[in-house]
């Protein structure tokens, strides 16, 4: 039997050695061009006519230049994404020793295909976030890079229901990693995502589509939340502990409220602000005084504490008047509060510095 146009296509873009896939993905519509190796669009085209349904449709939306279709295939092609990737797998070049752990579970031919393209839609022009999602889950074992793609999902999609599986993801494995204030800022836009997509829903037509989504929605909102509040009580009851000192626990403040306290144009939010100001201006003073043995700029940085000092207990102050701080701030507060003091009493105790 003669070779089909489809087959001799093929075979022509495999003997030029790349092929260029124009993305049409409902994901990330405006996205550019990307190439990708032939060889693996040749066994997307294989295992698609070996594997799947509606074969002729799928084959020629693959030689279209589908990125979804593509996509799709990876995903039929790689049947558990939730499986761990190694370093040798997939061919990246990474120095993390995390590659290095031994009981990984070895990948047949086609994930590490599936993966191959992944990397394609991921790493391209196109930033194709459901490929991103898809090679978070297959690297968990090595979790800075499982990270890595979890937030390019979380943020680099149209869609809400793929970004909101980036954050959660996102989340759960920055706090393996113990990058608690990653883990909490993930878990917060998770739960805000999800409440405005819960809210977006419930306004839009009643079908099946829309219910599924609400479901969804809520769902998340309510996963997130919990990821959140039981992070936030083993932070405070000091079982996961506040690392990096004051600069710790100025940017772990940031993101200790779901409410988003301190909110913008607020009198606490000026409070905090000055206090964070003044504590980056006392670390910069204090540098350069050991830089230059210079006594004077000791005496300024140590009345920028004083400032700082000042400025936080005017936004406890204001808090208290129920300007809406987290449990979590709270304890945050109270742990700065303590390291301001503690650096005060040094100044204090010593003529030199």
């Amino acid at each position: 039997m003669p070779p089909s146009m489809k087959t001799l296509g093929l075979w022509f873009v495999y003997l030029l050695g790349f092929a260029t896939i124009a993305s049409v993905s409902a994901d990330d519509p405006s996205s550019d061009m990307i190439t990708v190796k032939t060889e693996l669009l040749a066994q997307a085209v294989m295992h698609a006519k070996s594997n799947m349904q509606e074969q002729d449709q799928l084959v020629e939306n693959l030689m279209n230049g589908d990125i979804d279709a593509l996509y799709s295939v990876a995903v039929d092609m790689n049947a558990d994404t939730q499986c761990n990737a190694t370093k040798e797998d997939t061919a990246q070049d990474d120095d993390d020793d995390d590659d290095k752990e031994e009981g990984k579970e070895t990948k047949t031919d086609d994930q590490l295909t599936s993966m191959m393209i992944w990397h394609s839609l991921a790493d391209g022009p196109a930033k194709h976030a459901p490929s991103a999602l898809a090679l978070g889950h297959s690297y968990k074992e090595n979790k800075k890079r499982a990270l890595q793609y979890f937030a390019q999902a979380s943020s680099g999609s149209t869609s809400r229901r793929t970004a909101m599986e980036g954050q959660y993801n996102s989340g759960q494995v920055a706090t393996e990693l113990e990058e608690y204030s990653v883990a909490l800022d993930f878990y917060r836009k998770c739960h805000a995502n999800a409440n405005a997509a819960a809210a977006a829903a419930a306004t839009a037509s009643e079908d099946a589509s829309e219910e599924e989504e609400d479901n969804f929605a809520l769902e998340m909102s309510k996963k997130c939340k919990t990821e959140y509040k039981i992070l936030s009580s083993e932070i405070r009851g000091e079982r996961m502990m506040v690392k990096g000192g004051v600069t710790g626990v100025t940017n772990m403040f940031q993101v200790a409220s779901l409410d988003g306290f301190p909110q913008s144009e607020t009198p606490a939010f000026k409070f905090w602000s000055e206090t964070v100001e003044q504590l980056k201006n006392y670390e910069t003073t204090i540098r350069k005084a050991i830089d230059e043995g210079d006594m004077n700029m000791v005496m300024e940085g140590a009345e920028m504490l004083y400032d700082a000092q000042d400025n936080l207990d005017d936004l406890i102050s204001t808090a208290s008047g129920g300007d809406g701080m987290s449990q979590l701030q709270e304890y945050l507060v109270g742990k700065l509060n303590m390291l301001i003091k503690s650096m005060v009493r040094g100044h204090e105790g010593h003529d030199e510095f």
